[in-house]
Formats: structure tokens, C-alpha cells, sequence
């Protein structure tokens, strides 16, 4: 997340990290300094006379503050350089052991610097604003900063103030020591200020960048799919073309001979039967091999599976390489042997299971398809059901149409519900042999 960043903000947030040093630094050489002073001078009487509780060790607080802020800025730095930001565990790991440290430092100092808080602050944000407790980690840190008063905490429990030990320096000496805390605990407040401005700016112009990106994907999106729907015109017409110019091939000239021929045994028949009977035979032999033309083009619409395996491992097949593709669970059971499919039957089956299953995955969004072929009371049963969406009001598009159109070829019926996932349920009389 660092690289989405400006410069910037990266500048600002290093600058408060190297002004927050300095503050912590001189606030914790003060009360060292100042101690050293008391003692020099002996002013000891004087200002335990002053102060409501017992100071802690100089030394103690001086490398007590300079220790946990030396840890705060070895976090940051691990924080950054690692991206952090994108193992949430770690990152909120990271996120309370800050807080521990900017709390400790706080304490260590009296509670007289709270700025500390406001890198802390900005640090949490860059890292966790996409996480979701990044807002808890905000009020937690409200609450920190709004407690971390030594007027409020020494009404709790007695406390020195840093003020105590400022005070017993001249007069002269005092006055500059508060100007410079209080310039750069302002200086600070400022920094924090500036920063959240361009962050927010910076905020403001990703979302619209995303945004607009996302805008154009929709265009591209929409564009590629009126450019799929010509293709598929453009397809079906190629292919309606070439289906015509088969039968113009094939049937046409078949026809055309067989109109001819009648013609001419209808010229023949009254003076000669014989003739007339040799061109029927002729005629009947042009329309066996016309038939046989018809076939062959038709043949050459069959699904290659069909071609090469039964019906049965044709759809075994298609549902196999469906799984692969769509990783779906597909159950088949089927439930017939010893049926003679004829190949028209056999192609239009093969392509309703193939559109069923394709719905049932970009319209549906199913996860599980059942396919249940039988045999009952002299009907071929074709059962398929998903667990998708499936929908209340069943509008036919040109899937389900041409389905209907397909099935009713074959004197067939077929029927949709939509209530509980999508089902399709097609039944088709059994001719006797068995053969459909």
C-alpha cells in the first residue's frame, strides 16, 4: 500500500517521526537535566515541597522513553519495509504493539507529550485502511490521546509534571524551555493536520481513479459483448450459407432431375408403359441418392463426440470436460439400455444437456447439476437440475426456445421450473423396438 502513496505524505510522515524524536528527546533530558540541577544547587527540599508525588529515576525516564521510541521507529520501519499491511494478523500484531509503545512513552514522560499519539495515528491508517478494525484501532487512540492529560490522570493518580521540573531553572531558562515544548508539540499537531488533508486528497483521487477504470471496464465489457453477439450472428449466417448452399447442392438437383423425369413419364405412360416404368426406376434411384446427399450434410452438423462414441459416452464426455472446465459437481444417472437412437434424436439430446448445463452455470450460477436419463411407461425421460438461482417468471430467450423448437422436431415436450434451481424435464414417446 506504501507505493499508492505520494511522496509527500511519505516526507511528512518521516518528518514527524524525526520531530517526535527531538520532543521526546528533549523532554526526557529535562527531567535529567533538571534533576542533576536540584541536586547541584540543592533546590531537593524546595521541590519536593512543590510536587504532589515521588519522581521516578532521571536515568530511568530518560532511557525509558528513549528506548520504547527507539522500538516505535524500529516497528514503523519493519512495517513498511515488509508491506505488513497485507498479512491482517501481523498487521494488527503490529498495529496494538504500537499502542503499547506510544502509551509507555507517554508514562514515561508524565503524561507531558501526547504527540506521540498523532504518528502512531497516521502509521495505523496508511497500513489497515482496508481492514475492517481499523476503525476500533481509531476510537482506541481517541481515547488514549483524550486521557493522555496529566491533569486527568494526576486527579486520578498523583503525578509530576513536567512543568515541575522545568520551573526550577530561572526564570529566563524556563520560558525557553516552554516555547520550544510548545512549538513543537504545535509544530507536531500541525504536521498531523497536513497530513490528513493529503491523505484525504489522496484518498479522493484513487476512489476516482477506480472508479473511472472501473467505468471503462464496463464500456470494454459491454463493447466485447456487442462485438460476441455480431460474431455470432455473423456465425449463424455463415453458417445458415453454407446449410443453403449444401441443399441448393444436394436436394436441388435431386429435385430438379426427379421434376424432369416425372414430366416425362407423364408424357410416356399412355403409349409406353415399359419406358415409363424404366424411368421410374430411374427417378427412384436419383431420390435414394438425394436422401443419402441430405444425410451426409446433415451428418456433418453432429457434434464430434457423437462421431466417435456412443450416446451414452458422448455424454459421459461432455460432462467430464464441463467438470474440468467449470469445476461444478455433475451427477448422471442413466437409466437406459438397449434403445436405438436415431442420429437426429441423438444430436438434439446431446445439445439440450449442453445448453442445460451451460445455463445452469452463467445464468444459474450453479454449483451442482443432476442429470437423470430413464425409461418410463413408453416415454424417454430426460431430467436436468441445478441448484442455482433460478427464477420465479420464466422468460424464454433464444436458449430455451430453440430448445423447445428442437425437442418439438422430434415430437417430443419439454417444461421449465424455475422455483427451486432450474429444472428441465423432457419426455419423448418410445416407438415399439425400443427405438426412439
Amino acid at each position: 500500500m506504501q507505493k499508492y502513496l505520494s511522496q509527500s505524505l511519505l516526507r511528512l510522515k518521516t518528518f514527524m517521526l524525526f520531530l517526535n524524536f527531538i520532543t521526546v528527546l528533549l523532554i526526557s533530558s529535562i527531567v535529567l537535566i533538571s534533576t542533576q540541577y536540584i541536586c547541584e544547587n540543592l533546590y531537593a527540599r524546595h521541590f519536593l515541597d512543590n510536587i504532589s508525588a515521588l519522581p521516578q529515576k532521571p536515568e530511568l525516564i530518560f532511557f525509558e522513553a528513549i528506548g520504547c521510541f527507539s522500538l516505535l521507529c524500529l516497528v514503523i520501519y519493519i512495517r513498511k519495509k515488509l508491506n505488513i499491511n497485507f498479512e491482517k494478523k501481523l498487521n494488527l500484531y503490529t498495529s496494538i504493539i504500537e499502542i503499547i509503545l506510544c502509551i509507555l512513552i507517554m508514562k514515561s514522560l508524565y503524561m507531558g507529550y501526547s504527540g506521540i499519539s498523532f504518528l502512531v495515528f497516521i502509521d495505523i491508517i496508511i497500513h489497515m485502511k482496508e481492514n475492517k478494525k481499523t476503525v476500533w484501532f481509531i476510537i482506541l487512540l481517541v481515547i488514549v490521546l483524550l486521557i493522555s492529560n496529566h491533569d486527568v490522570i494526576s486527579s486520578i493518580s498523583p503525578m509530576v509534571s513536567i512543568n515541575d521540573f522545568i520551573s526550577v531553572f530561572p526564570a529566563s531558562v524556563s520560558t525557553i524551555l516552554l516555547v520550544i515544548t510548545h512549538i513543537l508539540d504545535s509544530l507536531n499537531l500541525v504536521l498531523f493536520i497536513i497530513f490528513m488533508i493529503i491523505f484525504i486528497a489522496n484518498q479522493s483521487q484513487e476512489n476516482e481513479r477506480i472508479s473511472n477504470e472501473l467505468s471503462m471496464i464496463n464500456q470494454v465489457n459491454t463493447q466485447l459483448k456487442e462485438y460476441a453477439q455480431i460474431t455470432e450472428k455473423l456465425g449463424e449466417d455463415k453458417e445458415r450459407k453454407r446449410i443453403a448452399r449444401e441443399i441448393h447442392d444436394t436436394l436441388g438437383h435431386a429435385l430438379t432431375g426427379i421434376a424432369a423425369g416425372i414430366d416425362a413419364c407423364i408424357a410416356m405412360i399412355d403409349f409406353s408403359p415399359e419406358e415409363t416404368k424404366k424411368q421410374l426406376f430411374v427417378i427412384s434411384k436419383v431420390v435414394r441418392q438425394g436422401i443419402s446427399d441430405v444425410r451426409n450434410s446433415l451428418n456433418k452438423l453432429r457434434p464430434g463426440a457423437l462421431e466417435e462414441h456412443t450416446f451414452k459416452e458422448s455424454i459421459v464426455k461432455l460432462i467430464e470436460e464441463f467438470k474440468d472446465i467449470s469445476k461444478m459437481d455433475i451427477d448422471l444417472v442413466f437409466e437406459v439400455d438397449n434403445v436405438d437412437f436415431e442420429n437426429t434424436k441423438e444430436d438434439i439430446l446431446f445439445r439440450v444437456v449442453q445448453e442445460s448445463m451451460t445455463n445452469a452455470l452463467r445464468h444459474g450460477h450453479a454449483t451442482y447439476i443432476f442429470i437423470h436419463i430413464y425409461v418410463e411407461n413408453d416415454l424417454f425421460i430426460l431430467e436436468i437440475k441445478d441448484n442455482g438461482l433460478g427464477c420465479k417468471e420464466i422468460h424464454k430467450g433464444y436458449g430455451l426456445k430453440h430448445m423447445e423448437e428442437r425437442i418439438s422436431f422430434i415430437d417430443g415436450n419439454v417444461s421449465f421450473d424455475g422455483n427451486d434451481g432450474f429444472h428441465t424435464y423432457i419426455t419423448i414417446p418410445m416407438r415399439k423396438g425400443k427405438s426412439i
